[in-house]
């Protein structure tokens, strides 16, 4: 009788958590909206790197900033997807194709700035995409896997768009920074952390290798040919 009253309270512990989580990702939240415009941005940049007009920079922005949370969402059957049901999205992404537009010179010599603000939105949207995946019951490898798609599917995107090799395939440190990030994320949750501090943990986790890789020139070894 006590370890079925155990396992009940346990149960209703971990479902009040996930609950807490699936809040956290759907509420409106600054550090979502600043990696939606800092993704945005890395997207028009490439289209101005590529003598883009406004139409394709600003198709290059929404698939860095949307696209991996329009995959994740397609994944679970989350529809309408999260993008159309909010206008920020776009309208970040038209106020990075005009901020790029006019001031592109500018902005490419602060390639640092934006690639430490990128690192950011990496933290962001890969809490954001494994906190739903938890929310809905998934698998711990299902929650890191939705998790780094949310957060490196946009650029992959962008990528294969500006008919470039995609970054994650590269030996940059990018998606292992997110499985990384990941990882921490579900082992503080099933270790009963509190909510604040998963989120930190996991984000501080991505961001830090990431920040790494870029100031000290990290990569993944290649095979030798």
């Amino acid at each position: 009788m006590n370890r079925q009253t155990t396992n009940k309270y346990t149960y209703v512990i971990r479902l009040g958590r996930i609950n807490c989580i699936f809040r956290f990702q759907n509420d409106p939240d600054f550090f979502d909206y600043l990696g939606t415009l800092v993704f945005a941005i890395s997207g028009a940049l490439a289209g101005a790197r590529h003598r883009m007009d406004p139409v394709g920079i600003f198709v290059l922005a929404v698939s860095t900033a949307c696209g991996g949370g329009i995959l994740r969402d397609m994944m679970i059957g989350s529809t309408p997807v999260a993008f159309l049901k909010s206008p920020v999205y776009l309208l970040l992404s038209l106020a990075a194709t005009v901020l790029v537009f006019f001031y592109s010179q500018k902005l490419f010599k602060i390639n640092r700035i934006i690639a430490i603000l990128d690192a950011a939105g990496l933290a962001t949207f890969l809490i954001i995409g494994t906190a739903k995946a938890l929310a809905l019951g998934v698998s711990f490898l299902g929650a890191i896997l939705l998790g780094v798609v949310t957060a490196v599917a946009g650029g992959v995107i962008r990528d294969v768009l500006s008919n470039e090799v995609p970054l994650i395939f590269r030996q940059e440190i990018y998606a292992t920074a997110c499985v990384a990030g990941g990882v921490v994320f579900y082992l503080f949750f099933i270790l009963g952390a509190a909510n604040p501090l998963i989120f930190v943990a996991s984000a501080l986790t991505v961001f830090i290798v990431r920040l790494l890789a870029i100031f000290r020139n990290w990569s993944l070894p290649t095979p030798k040919l």
